[in-house]
């Protein structure tokens, strides 16, 4: 009796960890996911599991080009720190923003840095190459461009989610002239013929398509801006899509975006 007893109480306290996750875990990674964008950390991918009354959280981020430079000034101000001091700080981020959401104490955070999986080599590629590119459609932020290096070199090797590439598309977007569009579509051209072109390229085939009032036309209309082969009316474990709307000036403009990887 006591046996039978015992096995109830375990699978009723696993039922309550699988009621936890499907109703607090959405919402807590995206505040999570939030709370970190402010900070210029992007974060790629986000789970989160309990078992046996301890959270485990593995989160893959990428810190943005504004928030190195921020952190190597601290360093040449105060001399060397000890690298811990970044890594406390990011741990004292989501633990204040899961205290009020997470009634357990035990708490296992892992992340995975994606800037220590960029190559120099690659990244000096494609800055020879979009250098040109800089003044054009980079006037305004120049670190921005330098996330763009960093985030395209990643997505060609397939260590990065697709939506921080569209989110970065979204971002270059946004700051244009309705003069610029047509300079910003012959720019994606140019990146996908050098990311299905690359040597060290993992990426089969890439599909971008927008939506909305380009150039400042009175109706929407839609570009599709295609390169290598791509799957789409079959199913394929390869292929990735993401979508998000870009808020302009002139409108709301759609972004979609599918890659196969090889």
């Amino acid at each position: 009796m006591r046996n039978l007893l015992k096995k109830r109480i375990n699978t009723f306290g696993i039922i309550n960890q699988n009621k936890f996750l499907i109703t607090n875990s959405f919402l807590i990674k995206q505040e999570l996911m939030n709370a970190l964008h402010r900070k210029d950390i992007l974060v790629s991918s986000l789970n989160m599991t309990q078992s046996n009354n301890t959270t485990n959280l593995n989160i893959d981020i990428f810190s943005r080009t504004g928030k190195l430079l921020k952190y190597r000034k601290t360093l040449k101000r105060k001399g060397l720190i000890n690298i811990q001091k970044h890594h406390n700080k990011i741990n004292d981020l989501l633990l204040n923003n899961l205290k009020s959401k997470i009634s357990t104490n035990n708490l296992l955070i892992n992340y995975n840095n994606l800037n220590k999986n960029i190559d120099r080599k690659t990244i000096s590629e494609f800055f020879k190459n979009f250098k040109k590119f800089s003044t054009v459609l980079f006037s305004r932020g120049f670190n921005l461009f330098i996330d763009f290096l960093k985030i395209s070199t990643l997505i060609s090797q397939n260590k990065i989610d697709p939506k921080i590439f569209l989110l970065i598309l979204g971002q270059i977007f946004k700051n244009l002239t309705k003069k610029k569009h047509t300079k910003f579509i012959f720019f994606i051209k140019t990146i996908f013929d050098h990311l299905i072109n690359s040597e060290k390229n993992k990426i089969a085939g890439i599909k971008l398509v927008i939506n909305g009032r380009l150039m400042g036309k009175t109706r929407a209309s839609t570009i599709k801006i295609e390169r290598g082969s791509l799957s789409l009316n079959t199913v394929n474990s390869g292929c990735i899509s993401e979508k998000m709307h870009v808020y302009t000036l002139y409108g709301a403009f759609g972004f979609k975006i599918w890659i196969n990887y090889k």
